[in-house]
């Protein structure tokens, strides 16, 4: 993938309000970090699981959420990323 999660994580939050969220068809979050190689961030929501995936956005029958649930999420990505450290100090302040 060329990509490590501590580079998914800067991207993600050098690009808070670029990005878009996606769900998965297990409902969990996901991001991309790299579109043009379908490779994506994902947190799961119930389980604790963060990790790097190459996904097909069209067999993983990835789903953009609306402006509302996407702020919702990008809250609940950035909360696990930093209890799972991920998130160094000088992080966005969301």
């Amino acid at each position: 993938m060329n990509i490590t999660i501590e580079e998914a994580v800067e991207f993600f939050i050098e690009n808070w309000d670029l990005i878009p969220v996606l769900t998965t068809i297990k409902g969990d979050y996901a991001v991309p970090v790299k579109p043009k190689r379908d490779v994506y961030l994902v947190v799961e929501k119930n389980a604790p699981g963060i990790f790097l995936a190459r996904l097909a956005p069209d067999l993983m029958r990835l789903k953009p959420l609306d402006e509302p649930d996407s702020d919702e999420a990008r809250q609940y990505i950035y909360q696990r990323l930093k209890e799972a450290n991920l998130i160094k100090k000088n992080g966005l302040n969301h």
